[in-house]
């Protein structure tokens, strides 16, 4: 496993260079830095596949470092090994709290470093698809530049109407992790959420019986997992439980549809980087439709395929800016217009799908139609 780059912090510049002669020996491509700040900045330049960091260290320190890391989508899954001469428990504790892989004592056993960077760099090309394993399913991301435009209720309406086709194995995960409500509009009671994995599970225990205990299972077959049950357990959910979440359910389904809040953040833009596909969501309003234009305009700077992106207008209501002046809005036509239906209101009362409850509803039939089209931007096993 030779060339893989690695990134080594620490304030003593002896140490820094043994230590550097010695991964380069190893085939390792080595960049030093001598404090958390330096770090970051060379992260920003060129992500490492690893990065082994000292506790004590000026300006800031490994600690520090780590949360950050951890913090940021684009490098959550950067495996972080802590080296410190400070070796009671409370200390090595206080390190994996933080969000390191693995906690080495000083004076550093070279053949334990060895072994500990050997499996946690297989971990990381692993979880990232750098191994010849089959990627599993497509994750499809439900976006929304305004609230009330109805995004839960067509993810949820379009993992059922996948699920049934018999053809797909679907999955369902709601990262509104604040104000969720996916599992209510399928009647469903979670005892385990996202939030409880985050922080009752560690990584490296996370093998598919326990992931199952934060899963339920909808008796049209989309097996969902919900954000929080709280608004207040909100914040325990990290970027790295949610990486984890998204890499189990595309292990076991076919498409994995991901409700996401009216907001770029850390956890909705770790989905993105991981998306097959994307429905933007908007309603027939000018407020939504501005809204709308700007969550575009963000898919453009991040560079995301506008081939694999869907536009679709729900008319939430019977009033609304007519089709050709949406079209003229966005240089665009939708690629799909949910039609305004009591049935959605109903059904939501009721805490099942309309796709289920009404399913020769004219809006029923249009879901049946955005997942087709769902199949065709993110075709299943590509």
């Amino acid at each position: 496993m030779a060339g893989e780059k690695i990134l080594f912090v620490d304030d003593e510049e002896q140490i820094r260079k043994l230590l550097a002669t010695w991964l380069g020996r190893h085939g390792y491509a080595v960049t030093l830095a001598s404090d958390g700040w330096e770090a970051l900045k060379a992260i920003r330049a060129a992500a490492p596949d690893l990065v082994i960091t000292d506790v004590n260290m000026p300006n800031m320190n490994g600690l520090e470092l780590t949360r950050r890391l951890r913090a940021d989508h684009r490098t959550a899954r950067i495996p972080v090994v802590m080296l410190s001469a400070r070796k009671q428990a409370d200390d090595v504790l206080t390190g994996y709290a933080e969000g390191a892989d693995e906690y080495i004592p000083k004076p550093v056993e070279m053949a334990v470093l060895a072994a500990k960077i050997d499996v946690l760099l297989k971990r990381f090309k692993a979880v990232t698809g750098q191994t010849t394993h089959k990627r599993g399913g497509n994750i499809v991301l439900f976006v929304h530049g305004k609230g009330g435009v109805g995004t839960t209720t067509l993810a949820v309406n379009s993992a059922v109407a996948l699920a049934e086709t018999t053809i797909y194995r679907v999955g369902l995960l709601d990262l509104n992790v604040e104000f969720g409500n996916a599992p209510m509009l399928m009647d469903l009671k979670p005892d385990k959420t996202l939030a409880h994995l985050a922080i009752e599970t560690e990584p490296s225990e996370l093998d598919d019986v326990a992931f199952s205990r934060y899963v339920m299972q909808d008796r049209t077959g989309v097996r969902v997992m919900a954000g929080s049950d709280l608004p207040e357990r909100a914040e325990l959910v990290t970027v790295s439980a949610a990486q984890q979440a998204m890499d189990r359910l595309k292990q076991t389904s076919d498409y994995v549809i991901v409700d996401t809040p009216a907001t770029f953040s850390q956890l909705v833009l770790a989905g993105l980087d991981v998306a097959d596909a994307v429905v933007v969501v908007t309603a027939p309003h000018l407020p939504s439709l501005k809204a709308t234009t700007d969550t575009l305009e963000v898919l453009d700077k991040l560079v995301y395929p506008k081939e694999r992106t869907l536009l679709v207008v729900n008319r939430t209501s019977e009033s609304g800016v007519e089709m050709d002046r949406i079209a003229r809005f966005f240089n665009r036509k939708p690629d799909l217009v949910i039609p305004f239906t009591p049935a959605c209101d109903d059904a939501a009362d009721r805490g099942r799908p309309f796709a289920v409850l009404h399913r020769e509803n004219a809006a029923a039939k249009v879901m049946r139609d955005l997942a087709a089209q769902i199949t065709v931007a993110a075709p299943a096993g590509r």
